[in-house]
């Protein structure tokens, strides 16, 4: 799971850098705070997030990680809202689906963040 974030979070820096950026290490990024999504006193402001050890730290209840991955999926989400697409999730034991505008599908993922993530680069690529 790391690895397939890592990958996601990477294409979203690539195609979208006023979104997203990477930073000197490999496994974190910084995503940039929409004031719809979550409150900050600068309109420059952007949150850490990372994609090492998610696996883990999700199986382990790491707070830190369930906080990046709700943020990202708020965010994935405003920016559906803005394009005036809708995007909805189907659960299953293999895993989360998310779907943008009855177009791009992601593969079943971990966490529905990651499958809104998956989703969302497939509508940036198109």
């Amino acid at each position: 799971m790391n690895a397939i974030y890592q990958q996601l979070l990477s294409k979203w820096s690539t195609l979208a850098p006023d979104e997203c950026v990477t930073t000197n290490h490999n496994y974190k990024f910084k995503v940039r705070i929409l004031p719809s999504v979550e409150k900050r006193n600068s309109l420059n402001a952007w949150r850490l997030v990372t994609s090492d050890n998610i696996a883990w730290r999700l199986a382990n209840d790491q707070s830190t990680v369930l906080v990046q991955l709700n943020f990202v999926l708020l965010t994935i989400m405003h920016y559906c809202a803005i394009k005036h697409s809708n995007i909805s999730f189907t659960f299953a034991p293999e895993g989360t689906t998310a779907v943008i505008c009855n177009g791009p599908q992601s593969q079943p993922q971990a966490h529905p963040a990651i499958a809104a993530l998956d989703a969302y680069i497939q509508l940036l690529e198109f």
